[in-house]
């Protein structure tokens, strides 16, 4: 299996995550997996380039390509998603190991049900994929997902990282929470994604963003350039657990 980092964003550290996880990940899980690709964005909408990622909604860190006659099965990461909302200092630490984690297990995840029909049990079905989700799949992925994360977890820096990423989720909120009733709705919107992609479990950064978001979209003087005006009121998705950042509609890309 190859690894290529052709991120720019921090490229020696981003592979030395990425070797990390994957000593967490069985080998029978890699069998037929033959790339992990690490790039800066998401390749399939330029125009979300143009745009701060706290407006993109929640963001979707990579995608999982599936073997074809011409193309090898690999999974692909997005850097820059990844590390967002992880304080400069803290990029070479536990905190940005297990957010890379959470990506590249979770489309690992997908690769397993791809080449070997299940993750736990022979009797897991699951629906073609035909550019929406399953539901089902989802949940197994992230089933799986937190079974490895939980196996890193018992190991004394990754428990301190998850800690550490927590502390930081909660200050974010709270931060964000004054900003809110400020009524610096970009602020507290950029701190709630922040504080939500830290900790996914934090529930409640994940809710305000929404509402911060709302309120963004109708604050005068808006704060926004043309570009962004412009994804908040026709492209921002603000339930992104079932329809993903983008809409990827080729039959061979899992999310």
């Amino acid at each position: 299996m190859r690894i290529e980092v052709k991120t720019t964003c921090f490229p020696r550290l981003t592979e030395r995550h990425t070797r990390r996880v994957l000593k967490w990940i069985g080998r029978r899980d890699l069998e037929g997996l033959e790339v992990i690709e690490v790039i800066d964005e998401c390749p399939d909408d330029p125009e979300s380039l143009k745009v701060r990622p706290f407006l993109r909604g929640f963001l979707n860190n990579g995608h999982y390509l599936r073997k074809m006659k011409n193309r090898p099965a690999q999974v692909v990461v997005y850097a820059r998603d990844v590390y967002f909302g992880i304080p400069t200092l803290l990029v070479a630490s536990p905190v940005a190991t297990l957010k890379l984690a959470r990506t590249l297990i979770h489309e690992v995840g997908h690769h397993v049900i791809a080449t070997r029909g299940y993750i736990y049990k022979p009797w897991e079905k699951y629906k073609p994929w035909n550019g929406i989700r399953d539901p089902y799949e989802e949940k197994m992925v992230n089933a799986y997902s937190s079974d490895v994360i939980e196996r890193m977890l018992k190991h004394r820096p990754y428990k301190l990282g998850k800690v550490m990423a927590r502390t930081l989720s909660s200050f974010l909120y709270k931060a964000g929470i004054q900003d809110y009733w400020d009524e610096n709705y970009q602020s507290a919107a950029s701190l709630f994604a922040r504080a939500h992609s830290l900790d996914p479990e934090n529930e409640d950064a994940g809710q305000c963003y929404r509402h911060a978001m709302e309120k963004l979209k109708t604050q005068a003087p808006p704060l926004l350039t043309d570009a962004e005006r412009e994804w908040l009121t026709q492209r921002y998705n603000p339930t992104p657990l079932t329809t993903g950042r983008l809409s990827l509609t080729k039959k061979n890309t899992a999310g």
